[in-house]
């Protein structure tokens, strides 16, 4: 059985699903078939990322409605290999119970290498939902220290589960940070309190490449980041590049 992970923020805009999107392709790039559940109900993104919007008759309401099979509501991306999808209700009071979320990622996590959960940002009902299923939760944060904080807030809630966490963070502007006029990446881990697994630059080409539903450039300093992260979630260790490099 796969290991299901759950990707999480403090507040909306961090960039879950384009963190949830780039590590699906970078993990399956590496080892085998990754499936993404968006369990952002009423907000779900990651079918247009992946490429499938459009195309989608049915949903995770769907499935727990008895509408069809789960198999029925999990779509290929045409765009990024070996990542599938099963899209978010379009409601949100359609969305379903932690024990039923539990049952499902179980039952699918047979079928895939890798099962991983796009959360709601902030708490609340959808966050416990996403998170019941989860054996491992990964903190999005931006640099800022607003994002850091509350990322440390959900730090927290996952420590209380004994859910162990990583961060990473999001949408770093290295020259912002060397010439000071930006928190640097110590000060960010300090005030999350979470152990650091990646982080990822300002790239342009993550907001083309979502725009349009289509993998990030391969060269691109996104990608390269995502690729990293990859290798260190699934247990190797790879040095974090100098800001200068990145």
């Amino acid at each position: 059985m796969s290991q299901i992970s759950v990707i999480t923020s403090g507040k909306g805009g961090a960039g879950k699903s384009t963190v949830t999107a780039g590590l699906g392709n970078a993990l399956s790039r590496l080892s085998g078939r990754v499936l993404l559940i968006d369990a952002d109900a009423g907000l779900r993104s990651l079918d247009l990322m992946l490429g499938v919007a459009g195309n989608t008759m049915y949903d995770l309401a769907d499935v727990f409605a008895g509408n069809c099979e789960p198999a029925r509501a999990i779509y290929s991306s045409p765009v990024f290999q070996n990542v599938f999808v099963l899209p978010a209700p379009i409601h949100l009071e359609e969305m379903c119970s932690p024990k039923e979320m539990r049952a499902l990622c179980r039952g699918l996590a047979s079928y895939y290498d890798h099962v991983i959960i796009d959360c709601p940002a902030g708490m609340g009902k959808g966050f416990d939902t996403a998170v019941s299923a989860a054996d491992r939760a990964l903190v999005v944060s931006t640099p800022d220290m607003v994002c850091a904080r509350d990322a440390q807030i959900i730090g927290n809630l996952l420590e209380e589960r004994r859910l162990p966490a990583h961060l990473i963070i999001n949408r770093l502007r290295p020259n912002k940070v060397m010439d000071g006029s930006m928190p640097d990446v110590d000060e960010i881990i300090d005030t999350a309190g979470i152990q650091l697994l990646g982080i990822l630059p300002e790239d342009e080409e993550v907001a083309v490449a979502n725009a349009n539903g289509r993998p990030l450039p391969s060269a691109c300093n996104a990608a390269v980041c995502f690729a990293n992260i990859a290798q260190r979630y699934l247990g190797g260790s790879v040095p974090l590049a100098r800001l200068e490099k990145m």
